[in-house]
């Protein structure tokens, strides 16, 4: 999605994934949710400005990895995730822009080596409904491949 807020962008992007769970796919079923529901962010190089565009993405119930149902909708694809190294820290409250980019300054101070990490992707994992009190939600660096 890419729509000129990031909150703009994460709830269409989730309906359209809700949609997709709740039998807008080829089975007709409902697929399941699972948690985390994660969203990818990119900035620029000097990880000062986020960019528009952001994927909401979740993780398929394991019964139904080895043969997904297919989507209806064709902004939305399947896809396969390699095995990665993540460094995480976790964070509540709500995630915005300004929030984000928080987490993502601080989890890069913290880091000692953070040029190991992709420096424009990250993902924010959350574990929580959005209108919860108390949000559990993760901030995620990804190990350079």
């Amino acid at each position: 999605m890419q729509e000129k807020q990031y909150e703009q962008s994460i709830c269409l992007g989730f309906m359209k994934l809700m949609r997709y769970i709740c039998e807008q796919n080829s089975s007709g079923l409902y697929l399941g949710i699972t948690i985390p529901i994660v969203t990818i962010v990119h900035t620029d190089e000097a990880q000062s400005a986020m960019t528009p565009a952001v994927t909401v993405a979740y993780y398929l119930p394991a019964v139904l990895q080895d043969e997904p149902p297919r989507p209806l909708d064709s902004d939305i694809t399947i896809e396969e995730w390699p095995p990665t190294i993540v460094y995480s820290r976790s964070f509540g409250g709500i995630t915005n822009e300004d929030s984000i980019m928080r987490e993502i300054g601080v989890l890069a101070a913290l880091l000692e080596s953070p040029e190991l990490c992709l420096q424009d992707t990250f993902i924010i994992a959350g574990y929580t409904n959005p209108a919860a009190a108390n949000r559990h939600n993760e901030i995620w660096f990804l190990q350079r491949p």
